[in-house]
């Protein structure tokens, strides 16, 4: 195999491809890229057995040929080099790869290919197209909420569910819920909840740019496709928690706050939170919203006063500091609308005004307020 390429488009697909190589594994073999030339394409493919992630590139080719390379070297190498073009050689007896630039020739010893895990069979039951920038704030809305409890692995992924005419796409961790409803796009005929482990969601995220993504749904498979990209991940085969059940549908106190003037100052009065449970205290009323936080055992304290809009009673209630602050981060609104019951009620946040066609609702869960 031998091709040349410019080192930055190279450079561009190793990022999208790197975040699938497996930090520690069990099997080698996962540590490795898989490349691919023919004529003058090239075909970069990593796996962790869950995910399958699959790029190419226009190059200009002088022999085919496929080996696997072991993928951390060549990405720190490939981002150490200036933008100039480079050549990989890979010889097919000995494996050894060269990679020549104008100034300098690097050496490393591949793989086999023929021991690189096969691509899962798929065979599509749905599929349909959604505009990228779309899909990018479904991911970055709902993917940030998922659990890391291995013990709950429906948890770890995020729902999609056709509910009537709209498509629910919803995350927990038990601490905080995110539901977001749009109208189900033409095509996505979902027979069935799947669940998307966060990790594949995040590398598609991660990587979309313009135009339109397809996604396509097998009995155990998800397939994303964008621009010169191809994913496909396995579906969490789990049963979701009924997160219906725990929305409430009765908060009556209502606040409307500006949303970086509120996430400027918890980042600055969290500061001063207690390490171990992250509280801080809400106290609205009337046109202000007080925030505090109390380090009982290293003697802090902090208190801000910001403007907002609240109806209702007098209300006191307590959070972890960090829960608000990755919610109001993902809330793409330049205002965002409270809604609150009792201090010990899950409290709901949404953007005031949501995309057209779009419903968001981010609940968390209340910290009993110290004394």
């Amino acid at each position: 195999m031998k091709f040349t390429v410019n080192s930055s488009d190279l450079q561009r697909v190793l990022s999208k491809i790197g975040g699938v190589i497996p930090s520690k594994s069990t099997m080698p073999m996962l540590e490795n890229m898989l490349f691919d030339v023919i004529n003058d394409r090239l075909t970069v493919t990593a796996t962790d057995l869950e995910i399958s992630l699959t790029a190419w590139l226009e190059v200009k080719g002088y022999e085919d040929g496929r080996i696997a390379i072991p993928a951390k070297r060549l990405i720190d190498t490939v981002r150490a080099l200036a933008d100039s073009p480079m050549t990989i050689f890979a010889e097919p007896t000995t494996h050894k790869v060269t990679i020549t630039t104008s100034n300098g020739q690097y050496g490393l010893t591949g793989e086999s290919a023929k021991e690189f895990p096969p691509a899962p069979e798929f065979q599509s039951t749905t599929e349909f197209t959604m505009e990228s920038v779309t899909l990018r704030r479904i991911i970055h809305q709902t993917a940030f909420a998922v659990s890391t409890d291995e013990l709950r692995p429906a948890m770890m992924g995020v729902l999609l569910q056709a509910k009537g005419s709209e498509l629910r796409v919803v995350s927990t961790d038990g601490h905080r819920l995110v539901k977001l409803a749009l109208n189900i796009p033409q095509g996505a005929s979902l027979k069935r909840d799947i669940i998307v482990p966060a990790k594949a969601l995040h590398l598609v995220g991660r990587s979309l740019e313009g135009g339109n993504s397809t996604i396509s749904i097998s009995d155990t498979h998800v397939k994303f496709g964008f621009d010169s990209t191809v994913l496909v991940s396995r579906l969490i085969d789990e049963t979701y928690p009924n997160y219906d059940s725990v929305i409430p549908r009765d908060n009556d106190k209502t606040m409307t706050v500006n949303r970086n003037a509120i996430l400027a100052s918890l980042r600055r009065v969290a500061l001063y939170a207690s390490a171990t449970t992250h509280q801080v205290r809400f106290a609205a009323d009337g046109s202000a919203l007080t925030i505090m936080a109390q380090d009982i055992d290293f003697g802090g304290e902090a208190k801000e006063t910001i403007e907002c809009e609240y109806i209702g009673d007098r209300l006191e209630i307590g959070f972890n500091s960090n829960y608000i602050v990755d919610i109001l981060s993902h809330l793409e609104s330049d205002q965002a609308s409270f809604k609150f019951s009792t201090p010990t009620r899950a409290g709901v946040i949404a953007p005031a005004a949501p995309h057209q066609g779009e419903d968001v609702l981010m609940l968390v869960m209340p910290v009993r307020l110290n004394a």
